[in-house]
């Protein structure tokens, strides 16, 4: 029963919410977005609302669907609302409101306003505790960036199992990586469906955006290959079930997402998952084609995604043949052809497009419509599908041929268009070998289409041996060929009405079936000649009428089969050949051209036969000098018709016409049969003259200008009159390239064109190009490359087009017109680009408001960006530019105006917001175009660009629009202008526009980074070109970079950091060397911005950029001042304190030293009653003396004299006596005078006076211990005892070096009779035992190679100065130094032994007095007496001996301390040892009286000495000293002892 009680309690427990722990509130109330806990903890809901609120009014002006929410969770009543009060269905309630919210804001979560406004669910309604999942997948996509980490921090402990893989990154406040949550959603079902449902809801609300959809779209097609790659790596009978779990927990998701109207990126996202699980996972073919139902359902805006997945499932695909529901699908889309083309270059459409050509085959019948014949040919002939499908395909369209009637419908047989289409097919390039050797293979049954196609067979056949063979086949056809014209021709009428010319714009109630029905026999010459001679073509009038001739040019001008334009082009050769020129026929001329110009060998070989025909004809006429001018022309009259078509043409004399075949085109034939292009070619370069045959290398017999251009006339007027579009095109594209002959451009003679296809619409203008089978936009493309750059009524006639003042103009037109104006745009004048330039800016900024409906803006923008618009023109669209701030309040609206109460809802913008936002948009197209158009090949544009910068500074400062990004965009293109300038005097550039005070407002005003960050660019650049413009105003911005831009820890910011002190610095130092006052004050508040951010620049870039500031000031002339700034700035840190340490070993040995020599003038200076350096630097108040900041800099001095680096080489710089020793040793001794002064300013506060002996010690140790011997004699010669006593303090402290050479051990033994004068001179009892310690290291050390320098020290140690004073402490270290003489001097310290044994004997009995007990002392006199019975004992004489056992059985005795008793043990353990044994017993015996007055402890002692003297000596040694051993026994160690020890213990 407790352990139930206990499990609920702990329940209740950790759903409490604390209401009664004031603490857990506390930190509950810190969590912010904004606000570091400690600051949060201190803000109530009144500040945090009106913070918040702000954000929010922000986010209403970039999306009024934000102003609802302040009629409930921004409303003033949300400030009383406590989630902890509220029943279940209010929470429930409330957190529909909130999630909706977060959906909303979701795409705005970068910027501040909108972390504000989170801010306040946060704050208020605990969001990230109640509504964890969905305030995670809001930020989730944007997991890199530092706010995610924020938000981690703020997160509870306990979060939704689906995030659980955010616990590490929780912990460590780290951004989750890509790759992390990619294992997650390939993993962790929940978390994936987590966020696919968040998507999901958001699109249905209507608030998804790119970030979101993309995000997921990405972490879904990578879940969904790692799923199904994990469900192939298993058996295989579990692969499928594996494939289809996967495939189950994604049909749902795909299923609602492609259902959704009106999102666009979500269907894509959808389109990429199905795309990766239709190829790897193995789908039915019925869910494929749902799939495939529902990706074209609502598909408009997206095809070409759809196309992509719709590829792909096709291809997966048992079944070729399409739903009907997709096919209508596919074909409802606007030239998906050209999409297929597209894509077939990355993915396979082969499937695709076969069933796409099955279902235009299947519903042929039905429909009826022959662009569904156009749509197959191209869907064919274009190269999408592979061999077997284009097979499948063909033997499709033959089966249908064979199945389908005839029918007389004149306007469309299928079986007649199907029959046609496989004789294009089998003339195509592309697949017309495929198409012959398919009909061969097919079986075509015994119908007339067999013999059709047999005989188009057999006119492919290259060689006569197979024509022979097939004979009697050739006859069978002819026969039913025969049966077969006459059918065909029966149903033509026998004359025509009205009809003169098959080329008139009128239409032709013939024209259709005479067509059909020759195209039928073309492949028969028997009947083709049969068909000449029918009495509708009225063939024995064709001198007189074009009526014959112009039914063959229009057959081989139009889309016929291969077979029918050649045939039609050889029965009019035939037709010349066999009757005589009584007509001028150059009728003809232009459409030769074209024929000569046919993609198909054949048509051009038949029409070069025709010309060949020509020539004779018109050399014979032309011999006749009677009949050359009386010919009349064939046509001239009737053509085009009756109208003004025909009569606006130009014609040709018969000589003309002559020279022209004879000269021009005849000798080029032979290269247009190998070469479509050549007649072009050939045209073009003899038009254009010899000049232009020079520019290219081209030979070409030289024609006259009037023959020239009479041609050129000729085929124009015949080009703008002629209603074939085809014959239009296909001459425009060898006319344009005339630019003009003589004086006379094309564009005059060719304008025509251009203006009648203006007056055309869009629809006129497909319908006429699909008829003949164009691609209207190429066709376009030619007519408006008509117009020249020069000529200014076609530039006109363009500017009409793209700005129609009194009806719309064809948007394909349009498109055509910008990109020829693109093209022709450099050769343009001046006067001509500048108006056109104006017109596109006025459409792309739509100023007007008329083309908001329409693409013109988005086209004349694009349009301006492909410009390369000249200085000029930037100019004027700068100077144009209306002011960003007319108009504006002159401050925002009070918050309290601008915010919500009582629920009514909010109005954010003023009066002139529209106009507002014509102006930026105006400003924003200008500013792009002129970045965009390489700003430093325009430096004229300054002055333009900083008067904008300037407008755009001023609105910012007067309304809350944000105006950053025009800010960039201009201050790009300045940095890019400055960048190239080399010297500004020289330039094209006006100084006096260059504002730095703008700038330097722009730094210090503006919240974005971005724009900070860049101003900063643009002014290093400037003070690089121009200082004296800038440096008199820029050190507020690095007053400002130190509260703002060093804090940043992105490479951006940290790029700019290091530009702006490498241009600016170093010359705003050199500019304040010039000042009267010295640069020193400027540059000190230089260091003091920079020191002051220290501890809020990332700790990985303080070093690198504190040594760009010391390098860009100078380091030898104000690192010291760096230095004290931050020593002043951060007492007693120790990172500070490190951190300057090893900025100063970044550099060389002399500059430390003066920057150390500086730096001591500071801590001098500080003292003074006046400071003046130390006054700029350091901080001096009534809380901070004098002596705190010298205490705070001193710790530095020893620190960087200390360290390793410098000590290594400086002893070596000074060891080496070289030029850099004689450079750094004048600054070396004032480092040492500086130190004095100091040290005896200091002398009355202990702890200055404690860290400047440190100073010392640490200068000291910069020498070489031989060098600093040299020194000391000359600093021993100072007054200051505390000087004196802190050098030998130094030198004791060197010699405890390991390595030191021969040099240093000379100088020590040396400097031994200057110690022993001090010791002997001074009174200073400090220093004395300082030099004493001195001998005794110095013995140790050296001793033993000159003893007798060491022996002449022991006189002074022993005397009474040392050894003889009256303190016990030089009694100590004397006795010390002694005992280490004696081992350095050995033997020959014997001479000195009767003096220094009886003192050492007496100051070991004065330290056991009763009332001394000096431990330190007695210690000492025992390591002296050890030392002498371990090196001399034979200068120890039985007396002496006596003397020394007797007064340790006193110390024995007195009982001082185990140290001492340790002492004295291994002293006397020495006797034994060292003393010999016969003299050893003779002490005892005579001491024994002694030790037995002295005791049980000085007997003891006396025991263990006999007992060690025993167990040492070998028994031989003891046998002879029996009977002194003997007599000791039994004398001294009998009953009467016996009694006294015993009395002694009781």
């Amino acid at each position: 029963m407790s352990t139930a009680l206990a499990t609920q309690l702990a329940q209740l427990r950790a759903q409490s919410t604390n209401s009664l722990d004031l603490k857990a509130q506390k930190n509950a109330h810190s969590q912010s977005l904004l606000f570091e806990p400690g600051v949060a903890a201190t803000q109530d809901f009144d500040t945090i609302y009106q913070i918040c609120y702000e954000g929010l009014e922000e986010l209403c002006c970039l999306d009024s669907r934000f102003g609802g929410f302040t009629r409930n969770i921004f409303s003033e009543q949300s400030k009383q609302e406590d989630r902890t009060q509220m029943t279940a269905a209010q929470n429930q309630q409330l957190d529909g409101v909130l999630e909706e919210f977060l959906y909303l804001i979701g795409s705005k979560l970068l910027l501040k306003p909108a972390i504000k406004a989170v801010e306040w669910l946060v704050r208020r309604f605990r969001v990230h505790e109640n509504n964890t999942s969905c305030l995670v997948l809001s930020f989730l996509p944007f997991h890199k960036t530092p706010i995610f980490a924020t938000l981690l921090s703020i997160l509870p402990k306990k979060i939704p199992l689906n995030l659980k893989f955010l616990y590490p990154y929780i912990q460590s406040l780290a951004n989750p990586p890509r790759h992390t949550i990619v294992f997650t959603a390939s993993n962790n079902h929940s978390f994936l469906g987590a966020l696919s449902a968040h998507v999901l809801k958001s699109s249905r609300l209507g608030y998804q955006h790119p970030a979101l959809i993309s995000f997921w779209a990405s972490i879904a097609t990578e879940a969904v290959t790692s799923m199904l790659d994990q469900a192939r790596s298993a058996r295989l009978e579990s692969q499928k079930q594996n494939q289809e779990d996967v495939t189950l927990f994604f049909l749902p998701i795909l299923n609602e997402g492609l259902s959704m109207e009106g999102v666009s990126d979500l269907r894509v996202g959808c389109y990429m998952v199905l795309t990766i699980l239709a190829s790897k996972a193995n789908l039915g073919d019925g869910l494929i084609t749902a799939l495939m139902e529902a990706v074209t359902s609502d598909w408009a805006q997206i095809s070409h995604a759809g196309l992509i997945c719709l590829s792909v499932l096709a291809q997966q695909s048992p079944n070729a043949k399409l739903s009907k529901r997709v096919f209508k699908a596919v074909l409802a889309l606007e030239k998906f052809e050209d999409d297929l083309m597209t894509l077939r270059e990355q993915y396979k459409v082969e499937r695709l497009t076969l069933g796409l050509v099955l279902g235009v085959i299947s519903g042929l019948k039905r429909t009826r419509d022959t662009n569904r014949i156009r749509l197959l040919r191209t869907l064919m002939e274009a190269g999408l599908m592979d061999e077997a499908s284009t097979t499948t395909a063909i033997q499709s369209v033959l089966s249908a041929t064979q199945t389908m009637t005839p029918e007389t419908n004149p306007n469309f047989d299928v079986q007649g268009s199907l029959t046609d289409l496989i004789l294009r097919l089998a003339d195509s390039s592309s697949i017309g070998r495929l198409v012959q050797a398919t009909i061969k293979e097919f079986d075509l049954g015994n119908g007339q289409i067999k013999i059709k196609l047999q005989r188009l067979l057999q006119s492919n056949k290259e060689t006569s041996t197979l024509m022979i063979e097939d004979v009697d086949m050739g006859d069978a056809d002819e026969q039913t060929l025969t049966g077969d014209f006459e059918t065909l021709t029966s149903r033509i009428p026998t004359r025509t009405a009205y009809e003169i010319s098959f080329l008139s714009y009128s239409d032709s109630y013939v024209f259709g079936s005479l067509e059909q029905a020759f195209i039928a026999i073309s492949a028969s010459s028997t009947d083709v000649d049969r068909f000449s001679n029918l009495p509708v073509l009225r063939k024995s009038l064709a001198m007189s009428e074009p009526l014959f001739v112009s039914f063959f040019i229009r057959v081989w001008c139009g889309n016929s089969p291969v077979i029918a334009r050649a045939a039609a082009i050889r029965s009019v050769s035939n037709y010349v050949r066999a009757e005589p020129l009584t007509a001028d026929m150059q009728i003809i001329l232009p459409y030769l051209l074209f024929a000569l110009a046919d993609r198909s060998p054949k048509v051009r070989r038949a029409a070069a036969e025709l010309a060949l025909a020509l020539v004779p004809a018109y050399e014979k006429e032309n011999e006749n000098e009677k009949t050359r001018s009386k010919l009349p022309i064939l046509g001239q009259e009737q053509i085009y018709g009756q109208g003004k078509e025909t009569k606006q043409l130009s014609w040709l004399s018969m000589n003309e016409t002559h020279r022209f075949l004879a000269d021009l085109l005849v000798p080029g034939l032979e290269e247009c049969l190998l070469d479509e292009r050549h007649i072009s070619e050939l045209l073009s370069d003899n038009l254009n003259g010899s000049k232009h045959n020079k520019a290219t290398n081209t030979i070409h017999k030289d024609l006259k200008t009037t023959l020239r251009l009479a041609i050129f006339n000729y085929l124009c007027s015949h080009v703008v009159n002629t209603p074939l579009y085809s014959v239009k095109f296909r001459l425009l594209q060898t006319l344009n390239q005339i630019p003009k002959v003589g004086s006379t451009s094309r564009t005059k003679l060719l304008l025509p064109i251009l203006s009648n296809i203006v007056s055309q619409n869009q629809e006129e203008q497909e319908k006429n190009c699909r008829q003949e089978e164009l691609d209207p936009l190429r066709f376009l493309d030619q007519v408006v490359d008509i117009v020249t750059p020069t000529d200014r009524e076609g530039i006109q006639t363009l500017k009409a087009i793209t700005q129609p003042e009194d009806q719309p103009t064809s948007p394909m037109l349009r498109v055509a017109t910008l990109r020829h104006i693109q093209k022709i745009w450099p050769s343009m004048k001046s006067d001509l680009q500048a108006p056109f330039a104006k017109m596109l800016l006025e459409q792309a900024v739509d100023t007007t408001g008329r083309h908001a409906g329409d693409d013109q803006g988005v086209q004349a923008m694009e349009t301006l960006r492909a410009l390369p618009l000249p200085t000029a023109i930037l100019q004027s669209f700068l100077e144009g530019l209306p002011t960003v701030s007319f108009g504006l309040p002159d401050k925002p609206p009070a918050s309290k105006r601008r915010r919500t109460s009582h629920g009514q809802s909010m109005t954010i913008a003023h009066p002139g917001a529209n106009k507002m936002l014509s102006i930026v948009r105006q400003v924003t197209v200008v500013l792009e175009l002129v970045e965009e158009s390489k700003p430093e090949r325009h430096p004229e544009l300054l002055k333009g660009l900083f008067h904008v910068f300037s407008d755009l500074q001023h609105s910012s400062s007067r309304s809350y629009t944000a105006t950053g990004y025009l800010q960039i965009l201009a201050m790009d293109s300045m940095l890019a202008i400055v960048k190239k300038i080399e010297n500004l005097s020289t330039s094209q550039v006006d100084r006096s526009a260059i504002r730095a005070d703008i700038l330097v407002d722009c730094i210090r005003s503006t919240e974005s980074s971005q724009v900070r960050n860049t101003a900063l660019l643009l002014v290093s650049a400037l003070a690089t070109v121009a200082p004296e413009l800038i440096l008199h105003s820029v050190m507020p911005v690095f007053t400002f970079m130190g509260a703002n831009v060093l804090h940043q820890d992105d490479e951006f910011s940290a790029y700019v950091v290091k530009q702006t002190m490498e241009s600016i610095i170093p010359r705003l130092v050199q500019s304040l060397h010039k000042r009267k006052e010295g640069p020193f004050a400027g540059v000190s508040e230089l260091l003091l911005s920079f020191t002051a951010a220290f501890g809020h620049i990332p700790t990985q870039r303080r070093f690198d950029l504190f040594t760009s500031l010391a390098d860009k000031v100078g380091p030898s002339d104000y690192l010291f001042a760096l230095f004290a700034v931050m020593l002043d700035k951060y007492p007693n840190n120790r990172k500070v304190l490190q951190f300057t340490t090893d900025l100063a070993s970044h550099y060389d040995v002399k500059t430390r030293l003066q920057t150390i020599e500086k730096y001591l003038q500071v801590t001098l200076d500080v003292r003074r009653p006046k400071p003046t350096i130390s006054a700029r630097l350091l901080t001096i108040d009534g809380d901070h003396t004098a002596d705190d900041a010298v205490a705070n800099l001193l710790p530095l001095v020893v620190a960087v004299l200390c360290d390793v680096g410098l000590v290594s080489k400086a002893s070596r710089i000074f060891g080496n006596e070289g030029e850099d020793a004689v450079e750094i040793r004048p600054c070396y001794e004032m480092v040492l005078e500086q130190v004095f002064i100091l040290s005896e300013q200091c002398k009355s506060n202990k702890k200055l006076d404690a860290v400047c002996m440190q100073v010392l010690d640490a200068s000291l140790g910069l020498l070489p211990l031989w060098k600093l011997v040299g020194t000391l004699q000359s600093l021993l010669g100072r007054t200051e005892g505390i000087i004196r006593r802190q050098v030998l303090r130094s030198f004791e402290h060197r010699l405890n070096d390991r390595k030191l050479n021969q040099a240093s051990q000379t100088a020590c033994l040396a400097f031994l009779p200057q110690l022993i004068a001090v010791i002997e001179e001074t009174p200073d009892i400090e220093l004395r035992h300082t030099a004493i310690s001195c001998v005794d290291r110095v013995a140790e050390k050296f001793g033993k190679k000159d003893p007798s320098a060491v022996l002449a020290a022991v006189q002074a140690i022993s005397g009474k100065n040392c050894l003889g004073a009256a303190e016990s402490s030089l009694q100590v270290i004397s006795l010390l130094c002694l005992a280490t003489m004696v081992e350095a001097s050995g033997d020959m310290f014997i001479s000195v032994v009767p003096k220094t044994f009886p003192a050492a004997i007496n100051h070991l009995g004065a330290s056991i007095a009763e009332d001394v007990e000096d431990e330190s002392l007695h210690n000492a006199v025992y390591s002296f007496l050890g030392a002498l019975l371990v090196y001399v004992p034979w200068a120890i004489t039985g007396a002496d001996l006596d003397r020394f056992l007797t007064i340790s059985y006193e110390s024995a005795n007195a009982e001082i301390g185990e140290l001492c008793d340790q002492s004295r043990s291994e002293a006397l353990a020495m006797v034994p040892k060292q003393v010999e044994l016969r003299e050893c017993f003779a002490a005892l015996v005579r001491t024994w009286p002694s030790a037995m007055t002295g005791g049980p402890l000085a007997v003891k002692e006396f025991l263990q000495i006999l007992r060690q003297a025993i167990d040492l000596q070998p028994k031989s040694m003891i046998v002879k000293q029996s009977e002194t051993l003997g007599g000791l026994f039994s004398q001294d160690l009998g009953p009467a002892a016996h009694s006294t020890l015993t009395s002694h213990r009781r």
